[in-house]
C-alpha cells in the first residue's frame, strides 16, 4: 500500500498473498510403508497494474514453482484429480482485473492418509482493491464438498483422510486496479468466455450485461448509469471484514497490546495473546460461518471485553 501511494504507475496491486504446497502422507498398497508426496503447489493470482491485468493462477512473487502434471500425480500417489480449473470471480474486479485463483478437488483412494497445506493465508482478509477496484476473494478449503459431511476446514495443519474423501481448495485471487465500471465491456465478455468471470459477476461487478454470447450495449449503459457509487475509499478498499476488525483493533490498541506483550517472556506471549483475543471475541467465526462484520457489529461491546481481558491478563 505504501509503495502504491509512492509509485502508483509502477507498483502492482496486491497479489493473492498465499503460497501453500499441498502434500499427502499416505501408506502404500501394503499398508506398511509411508511416504510423503507434494500433490500441487497452491497458488493464486498476481495483482493488476495500471494499464495491465494481473496474471491468472501464477503468483511468482515468492517462488517460481510450476504445477505437477495430473498424469504424474495420479501415477505416483493414491489420488484422483476430480476438478482442476480457474476459479471464476475470485479476482478483484477493476479497470484492470486481478489474476484469478484456482479450484482443485482431489479424491483419496487409500485409508489412513494425512494431508498438509501449510502456508494458507488470506482465509479471512482478501487482497484489497486499489484506486476504485474491489477486493479479491479469500482462500477456502472444503472437506467432502457437496456431501452430507461437508466441512469448511480453513487452515490445514494436518487433516486425516480415508478412501473416498475429497478436499477442495479454492485459492485466492489478486487485486484489481481502477474502477471496474470503466473496464472495456468487450474485455469483460472475453473474461466470461474464458471462465475467469461469471455472467452474474460481469453484471454485478462490472455493470456489463451479456446476452447470447455478446455484450448487450443498451442494458450495459443502463446498468452503469444506475450504479450507486458506494466505493467511497478512493485509494484502497479493504472489504467489510477488515474494516470491521480495524474498527476495534486499531493501531493504537494493537500497539498498546504489543508493548505489554513484549514485556513478558517469549515463552508465554503467544498463549497470552490468544487468551486475550478469545475473551475479547469469544464468538470469532470459523471460515464459512458468520462474518466478522456480523460478529463485530457492536464494536463498543468488543472494546469493553478487550479491555477487561487485557486488565486480567496483565494484572
Amino acid at each position: 500500500g505504501a509503495l502504491l501511494k509512492a509509485a502508483p504507475d509502477k507498483m502492482c496491486a496486491p497479489s493473492c498473498g498465499a503460497s501453500a504446497p499441498f502434500a499427502l502422507a499416505e501408506y502404500d498398497e501394503t499398508g506398511e510403508k509411508r511416504d510423503v508426496k507434494v500433490i500441487e503447489p497452491l497458488r493464486g493470482g498476481m495483482g493488476a497494474m495500471k494499464g495491465q491485468d494481473g496474471v491468472d493462477v501464477r503468483d511468482v512473487t515468492n517462488t517460481n514453482m510450476s504445477n505437477h502434471p495430473i498424469e504424474s500425480v495420479e501415477t505416483e500417489a493414491g489420488v484422483i484429480i476430480r476438478h482442476w480449473d480457474v476459479r471464476p470471480d475470485s479476482a478483484g474486479p477493476g479497470t484492470w482485473r486481478g489474476g484469478v485463483g484456482q479450484r482443485l478437488t482431489v479424491e483419496f483412494l487409500r485409508d489412513g492418509g494425512t494431508i498438509l497445506a501449510r502456508g494458507m493465508d488470506r482465509l479471512r482478509f482478501p487482497a484489497f482493491g486499489v484506486y476504485g477496484a474491489r477486493p479479491a476473494q479469500p482462500f477456502r478449503a472444503i472437506f467432502n464438498a457437496g456431501r452430507a459431511d461437508e466441512v469448511e476446514v480453513g487452515k490445514l495443519d494436518a487433516l486425516a483422510v480415508n478412501a473416498g474423501d475429497t478436499i477442495t481448495f479454492l485459492t485466492p485471487g489478486a487485486s484489481g486496479y481502477g474502477d471496474p465500471y470503466l473496464r472495456d465491456p468487450e474485455k469483460v465478455l472475453t473474461d466470461v468466455e474464458l471462465g475467469f468471470v461469471s455472467r452474474a459477476g460481469a453484471r454485478r461487478d462490472y455493470g456489463v450485461a451479456i446476452d447470447d454470447g455478446a455484450v448487450d450495449v443498451q442494458a450495459t449503459r443502463a446498468l452503469r448509469r444506475a450504479r450507486v457509487k458506494d466505493n467511497a475509499r478512493a485509494d484502497f478498499d479493504f472489504g467489510p471484514e477488515r474494516e470491521a476488525w480495524e474498527a476495534v483493533f486499531d493501531d493504537e490498541t494493537m500497539s498498546a497490546l504489543n508493548r505489554r506483550l513484549a514485556a513478558l517472556p517469549k515463552s508465554v506471549r503467544k498463549d497470552k495473546r490468544r487468551w486475550i483475543f478469545e475473551h475479547a471475541v469469544p464468538d470469532l467465526p470459523k471460515p464459512g460461518g458468520r462474518t466478522l462484520a456480523e460478529v463485530l457489529a457492536d464494536p463498543d461491546a468488543v472494546r469493553v471485553r478487550l479491555k477487561a481481558a487485557m486488565d486480567t491478563a496483565f494484572d
